[in-house]
Order: C-alpha cells, then sequence, then structure tokens
C-alpha cells in the first residue's frame, strides 16, 4: 500500500513535470484540460498520501504484534 501510494506520487509528479515549459509554467491544451486534470491528479495525490500513511501503519502493526 504504501510503495503504490509512492508511486501515485512519483507519476503525478512526472506527469506535471512533462507539462511545463522552459519557463516552468505548465500548460494545457484548454481551460477544461487544466480543471480536469488538475482535480483527478488532486484526487490521486490524496489517495497516494492515504496510501502512504495506512501502508506505514500496517508495516508498524505487524512489527508490533504480529510476525
Amino acid at each position: 500500500m504504501a510503495l503504490g501510494g509512492a508511486f501515485g506520487l512519483y507519476w503525478t509528479g512526472k506527469r506535471a513535470f512533462y507539462r511545463r515549459n522552459s519557463a516552468g509554467i505548465q500548460e494545457f491544451s484548454s481551460y477544461s484540460g487544466a480543471l480536469v486534470t488538475n482535480a483527478l491528479e488532486g484526487i490521486i495525490r490524496i489517495g497516494s498520501l492515504i496510501g502512504i500513511v495506512l501502508g506505514v501503519m500496517m508495516i508498524f502493526m505487524w512489527f508490533m504484534f504480529g510476525h
């Protein structure tokens, strides 16, 4: 779960990096494309962060209570 969350953060960051121009500004083909892309990537980032936190908690619980 933590690895999936880390991959989600990596993937969204990589997509944002490749959308940037030489001035460092993200470029989109349309306004609606920008809205949809940012909304979906925001949801993926939040889900990824939740996955990382839950994964770390599961690993911690496994080390503390069950081998």
